[in-house]
């Protein structure tokens, strides 16, 4: 509801000619924190709909491939609406679907939760300090919780590499197809179409992968190909004349990887994670590989400013390549699945 109100009053504020860049970050940024919070609820109900812990990771998985299947797609329609008939439209659109959103969720708001089974949490009721200790214990139990499960510190720390890594390269990368190797922006959005569509092939083949390939292959073998595949943008930047077959094989084999190894660590978690820890765990798992890659695309930046694209197009297979060697190291003697915590 919150995001319909948002996105109709953007929609409102368009039309009548009074957003301004403020206004548009505004929007932006709530609807960020929105979304992660939806996300992390999603993920959290779950559990509380099925008994059976293969089942739960299976709906997370299918869950997270959705997802990102939309989120590949939806863009790409909305750049096409945009282009054509201009931003209401794209806008108008976003508020419908809010609605239609809304929609379907008010007869389940009304029922109840059923058999859902929300975590319990220490009440602080009418207790100030009380309510900030318990926030301050809530926000600690998830990190807790990765510290005390090796395999989920792992991949955690896998898939924070993984989006730091993209980070670094995102922020250069325009700069190096462009005006380093010079191959024009006709190539450049042919690059975003191969990677979306590797991604979306990627979503669908996920769930399956999640279910056939044994944990410390998919995580850990997955991060050793992202780094080598890395490598590929170093290549191109070193053998300018291979440039375009070297960056089209980084595009597709980047966006497959990561797409696999994200929808599967988020199974994972839900497997090995209680249902009263899920929610916080996720959150906690969010804040450091999400967290970190503002930060991530400014040194990348700034590496480039000051030494060249070579280094942080170096840094970037080297810093995967370190991850996925801590992977194997915090799961050496972890070859099965972890209980729940």
């Amino acid at each position: 509801m919150a995001k319909l109100l948002g996105s109709g009053t953007v929609l409102i504020l368009f039309l009548t000619g009074q957003l301004g860049t403020v206004a548009a970050m505004v929007a932006v940024t709530v609807t960020g924190i929105l979304t992660v919070a939806s996300e992390n609820a999603q993920t959290t109900i779950v559990p509380g709909l099925t008994r059976d812990t293969r089942g739960i990771a299976q709906v997370i998985a299918t869950m997270a491939s959705v997802d990102r299947a939309a989120g590949i797609i939806f863009p790409g329609v909305t750049g096409a609406l945009i282009a054509l008939w201009g931003g209401a439209p794209a806008l108008a659109l976003s508020t419908a679907f809010f609605a239609l959103a809304v929609a379907a969720m008010l007869p389940l708001v009304r029922k109840g939760p059923g058999r859902v089974r929300p975590a319990r949490a220490p009440s602080a009721a009418g207790n100030p300090a009380g309510a900030a200790k318990v926030l301050a214990l809530g926000a600690g139990h998830g990190f807790a919780v990765l510290l005390r499960n090796r395999v989920l510190l792992g991949i955690t720390l896998l898939t924070a590499a993984g989006n730091i890594g993209l980070a670094i390269g995102s922020s250069i990368q325009p700069i190096l197809i462009l005006r380093t190797l010079g191959l024009g922006m006709g190539f450049y959005g042919i690059l975003g179409t191969v990677a979306a569509a590797a991604a979306l092939t990627a979503t669908f083949v996920a769930p399956a992968m999640v279910r056939r390939v044994s944990l410390r292959r998919l995580f850990g073998w997955g991060a050793v190909l992202q780094a080598v595949v890395a490598a590929l943008s170093l290549a191109a930047y070193l053998w300018p004349g291979a440039a375009v077959v070297l960056l089209l094989a980084f595009e597709v084999c980047w966006a497959a990887t990561l797409t696999v190894t994200n929808i599967a660590g988020a199974a994972f978690t839900a497997n090995a994670v209680s249902a009263t820890s899920l929610g916080r765990t996720s959150a906690a798992q969010r804040t450091i590989t999400m967290g970190s890659v503002p930060l991530a695309a400014v040194g990348g930046g700034l590496l480039a400013d000051a030494l060249g694209l070579g280094v942080p197009l170096l840094v970037w297979p080297l810093l995967t390549l370190g991850a996925a060697a801590l992977f194997f190291v915090l799961t050496a003697h972890r070859a099965s699945v972890p209980a729940a915590v």
